[in-house]
């Protein structure tokens, strides 16, 4: 369904060792809607798929550092947990969901099948590219401020505002089971910590 990409590491490495996309790797994700799908920017659409968003990244292990729904294309900064972390399962799954939702509802299609994506560097700030992403309804003239804008927000990083998109009535949240508490309220597992470089 997607586009596919290959990269060869410079600079490190065998030669001509080819990137395999998995581990823990920061990556700047540009989706692009299909010609047929005119509500990118629309609640109704945005919904199911920051749903859906959330739920691939939890289940394929990835930190969703930054997300701006643009009317032109989706913009997304995502972090691999772990050393199994597939970008390229993660990416199929959330567009091969998103897509049966959306087609379900509309019978149209929601992504092209071409989008962008870039590896970070490790001298390349987190926050500082979130950031960027941020100002992007700005830059665009869709927004005063990047606060003003309801369609953009984090998973991760502290101090972002958790996102202000209200749910249409119709459009019920989808269950999610808890991990069972212990004697005196605390959750079992423990606390996860994030990082944020």
């Amino acid at each position: 369904m997607g586009m596919v990409t290959e990269m060869r590491l410079s600079g490190g490495g065998e030669p001509g060792t080819r990137f395999n996309y998995r581990g823990m790797h920061r990556y700047l994700i540009t989706l692009l809607p299909h010609p047929s799908c005119a509500a990118l920017a629309e609640r109704e659409t945005i919904i199911p798929v920051l749903d859906g968003l959330r739920g691939t990244g939890r289940a394929h292990g990835f930190e969703v550092y930054a997300y701006c729904f643009l009317p032109d294309r989706l913009v997304m900064l995502v972090r691999g947990r772990d050393e199994t972390s597939d970008m390229k399962l993660f990416l199929a799954a959330f567009r091969a969901g998103s897509e049966a939702a959306y087609g379900l509802r509309t019978g149209k299609r929601l992504w092209s099948k071409k989008y962008r994506e870039r590896v970070l560097r490790k001298t390349e700030v987190t926050r500082a590219i979130a950031e960027e992403i941020f100002m992007l309804p700005v830059k665009a003239g869709l927004a005063a401020s990047k606060e003003q804008y309801a369609f953009q927000g984090s998973f991760v990083l502290a101090g972002v505002p958790p996102p202000r998109v209200t749910r249409p009535s119709s459009h019920r949240a989808p269950r999610v089971s808890r991990a069972p508490r212990r004697p005196g309220g605390r959750a079992s597992g423990g606390a996860r910590s994030r990082r944020d470089r």
